[in-house]
């Protein structure tokens, strides 16, 4: 007696071509997704970095401003 496997091959399985495609579409779709999440992240950073920056800025001139100010005080007391 010899045992043999049957089947019925009710269920299609795709083809080579098709699975390659579908893995293709699928890894577009992930580079897609990930330079997009990239780029607002990137817009975002340079945000905080340009926000930081002017932040910066503006508390070195009210500091030169504030010295400035006290120089002129200290020479008008005199």
């Amino acid at each position: 007696m010899q045992i043999v496997k049957r089947s019925m091959n009710w269920i299609q399985r795709p083809s080579m071509f098709e699975e390659a495609e579908t893995a293709r579409l699928k890894r577009k779709a992930q580079a897609q997704s990930d330079i997009s999440k990239n780029s607002a992240l990137s817009s975002g950073l340079i945000g905080a970095g340009t926000s930081s920056t002017t932040e910066a800025v503006n508390l070195t001139l009210r500091i030169a401003a504030a010295r400035v100010q006290a120089g002129i005080n200290v020479k008008a007391k005199s």
